[in-house]
């Protein structure tokens, strides 16, 4: 005989069922994320589990829905925690020789300094900083309509000069 003791009512039986349902579609939401998590689509879920894929993604949807957000502290600090575990395996490739580590050591790197507040500025070129002017700028010495039209009277002068014999 079981340990469980049998409920004493029909309505206390379907609460219990319902309770075991609930439980095992838990657990099967929880499953497909994980699948889905782990890299396998979709479809590759429904078909080994025989289901169909509108119920696999409800499914998913739901698990999501339930998911409680971190705080975005506590989340800082686990991104720094797996940050940091990934840089030692990039630091120890690097100690071993290996070059194409520099890459992923180097972006590792800039996403723990934008955790940790610190703004490195791209190696684009440099903007030059807005400096305003000390001193307004000088005034014009004569005014540009008189300059234009004697450069066009020397070059009429010179036009002449080169025709005449």
């Amino acid at each position: 005989m079981s340990d469980e003791p049998k409920p004493a009512s029909e309505r206390a039986r379907q609460r219990a069922l319902g309770k075991i349902r609930r439980e095992a579609s838990i657990k099967r939401q929880q499953v497909y994320f994980d699948l889905l998590v782990s890299g396998y689509s979709v479809g590759q879920i429904a078909s080994q589990t025989k289901k169909s894929s509108s119920s696999v993604r409800r499914a998913v949807a739901q698990a999501l829905a339930n998911r409680r957000l971190d705080a975005p502290g506590d989340y800082a600090r686990l991104q720094v925690a797996r940050l940091t575990k990934a840089l030692r395996c990039a630091d120890l490739s690097l100690e071993e020789g290996d070059l194409k580590a520099i890459a992923p050591f180097l972006k590792i790197v800039r996403e723990l300094n934008r955790y940790h507040g610190v703004h490195v500025r791209s190696a684009g070129p440099a903007a030059a900083p807005a400096i305003a002017p000390l001193t307004p700028p000088l005034a014009l010495t004569h005014a540009p309509g008189l300059a234009l039209a004697e450069v066009f009277e020397d070059e009429k002068s010179c036009a002449k000069a080169q025709l005449s014999p």
